[in-house]
């Protein structure tokens, strides 16, 4: 619930999909004329507007959020650049880890076909965007691969980041590598998949105040945050994130917990997912690089390598040529560009969500 966006691969979410955004998603996804028009053209084939249609519409299903993203005009253009490479790159891995990728697209195939049984707004948004059960499958199945192809190319490039890099980039900013351990509550006033209004900030603050005086007399953190927190990704757990780098809380939360007095629960903190009644239970100060843990400093080295893995990416698109023309309403801007690299990735891609795994705060931020 911490974390900052950066549009993760998540876990599938067919199963709980939002109404309200479903419903107004296909408003503006519904049936169109049936001519295909080209959209884009790269080298060894093209896309047309049919065919990115419906991957916005598969996208509906397993991550509405992003396919939001693909719907706004200012920022088509680089999302079909990106459909493009996941499209050309999930054909190059191993036979073993196609047939990884084609078990995942058959389990999802199945929940897919149980859900238009049971969920009739799953079957009208497939009836109205014409997309098939089988093709929805085949665009998950080419997502896991990418997905594949991209954690292996991270791999390949990681061990080639040296060691004055990471020095580097710790240099930048040494609290974001604060060890700490922290319990929280989260008075949420936002659906972070959704967008919805949980609460108007006044009560939720109100509320967060009065939780914070329960824990002050000695209240039970275990069943406050069952009762309270919408962090499901800690309220279960007395709300505690145990040894977590600082670096991927987002900006309120990170600062909180790298300056507030350690053992007392501090006032309520706002962000971006409402307010949080925090305890920081430890803190290790990343006080000079050579006292950074192998943690830390493997993390950094992670990071590094998928900023590297994104610039190849973007050199692929160049490689394969992409044109993209769109209709003149819809050409998109240099600077409405979704993510640094124009790229889909495990870290940072828009478009990505076909992963089994995910982080287990991801329900809030991220991505």
């Amino acid at each position: 619930m911490l974390h900052h966006k950066r549009m993760s691969y998540r876990r599938l979410a067919l199963l709980a999909l939002a109404s309200v955004m479903l419903v107004a998603l296909i408003a503006g996804c519904g049936k169109k004329d049936n001519k295909a028009t080209v959209i884009a053209t790269y080298t060894g084939g093209e896309i047309t507007d049919k065919d990115f249609d419906k991957y916005v519409a598969f996208q509906m299903l397993v991550n509405p959020q992003s396919a939001m993203y693909m719907s706004i005009p200012q920022l088509k253009e680089n999302f079909v650049k990106q459909y493009v490479v996941t499209k050309v790159l999930s054909k190059e891995i191993p036979d073993d880890k196609k047939k990884e990728a084609k078990t995942q697209a058959d389990d999802f195939k199945k929940q897919l076909e149980e859900a238009v049984k049971s969920q009739a707004e799953v079957k009208k948004h497939l009836d109205d965007s014409d997309l098939s059960v089988k093709e929805a499958a085949a665009f998950f199945e080419e997502l896991a691969s990418f997905q594949s192809y991209y954690a292996a190319k991270g791999e390949e490039i990681k061990p080639t980041v040296k060691d004055e890099e990471i020095k580097a980039e710790y240099e930048k900013a040494p609290t974001d590598y604060n060890i700490v351990t922290v319990r929280h509550i989260l008075i949420g006033t936002t659906d972070p998949n959704t967008g919805a209004e949980l609460k108007k900030e006044d009560e939720a603050l109100k509320i967060a105040k009065d939780v914070k005086a329960q824990l002050d007399a000695g209240g039970d953190w275990t069943a406050l945050a069952k009762e309270f927190s919408t962090d499901t990704g800690s309220n279960q757990n007395g709300g505690l994130y145990e040894k977590q780098l600082a670096k991927g809380w987002v900006e309120e939360f990170k600062k909180a917990a790298n300056t507030q007095e350690i053992g007392k629960v501090g006032d309520p903190v706002k962000s971006e997912f409402g307010y949080h009644v925090m305890k920081v239970e430890s803190r290790e100060e990343a006080s000079s690089y050579d006292k950074l843990s192998d943690t830390a400093k493997d993390s950094i080295k992670t990071e590094l390598a998928t900023t590297k893995v994104n610039e190849f990416l973007t050199k692929q698109q160049e490689t394969l040529a992409i044109k993209v023309t769109l209709p003149a309403e819809e050409t998109a801007t240099p600077s409405a560009s979704p993510s640094a690299s124009g790229s889909a990735s495990p870290s940072a891609s828009p478009s990505a969500s076909a992963s089994p795994s995910a982080s287990p705060s991801a329900s809030g931020a991220s991505k």
